[in-house]
C-alpha cells in the first residue's frame, strides 16, 4: 500500500530531524558520516533515497546487516523524501549519541 509506504517514510524522517534539532549527536548524514557511525555500530536505522547509487545501496545494506541496523528507502515523491535528497540522499538514526568528525 503506497499510503502506509509514504506515511511510513514521512514519520521515519520527521524523526530524524527531530533529532537532529534536538539530539544532533543521534543524527547522521551524507554517505562518508553515516559509513563512520555504521562502523562504530551506532546506527539504529539507515535512511536512504529511493533514487540513490544503487551500488553503494547494497553495500550500505551489507554494512547494516553486519551491525544490526535497518535500512529504508524513502520516496522521493514526499516532502520529507526530498529533504533527503538535498542532505545527499543519505541519513541514519543513532542508537546512541556520537560525537561528529
Amino acid at each position: 500500500n503506497h499510503v502506509v509506504k509514504f506515511l511510513s517514510s514521512i514519520k521515519l524522517m520527521e524523526k530524524f530531524f527531530t533529532l537532529l534539532a534536538k539530539e544532533p549527536g543521534k543524527a547522521a548524514y551524507g554517505e562518508q558520516e553515516v559509513r563512520r557511525v555504521l562502523s562504530l555500530g551506532a546506527v539504529d536505522m539507515v535512511l536512504i533515497s529511493e533514487n540513490y547509487d544503487d551500488t553503494i545501496m547494497q553495500e550500505l545494506e551489507d554494512l547494516c546487516r553486519a551491525s544490526g541496523a535497518t535500512l529504508q528507502i524513502i520516496s522521493v515523491e514526499t516532502k520529507e523524501g526530498q529533504q533527503l535528497r538535498e542532505l545527499g540522499g543519505i541519513a541514519a538514526i543513532l542508537r546512541y549519541a556520537v560525537p561528529s568528525t
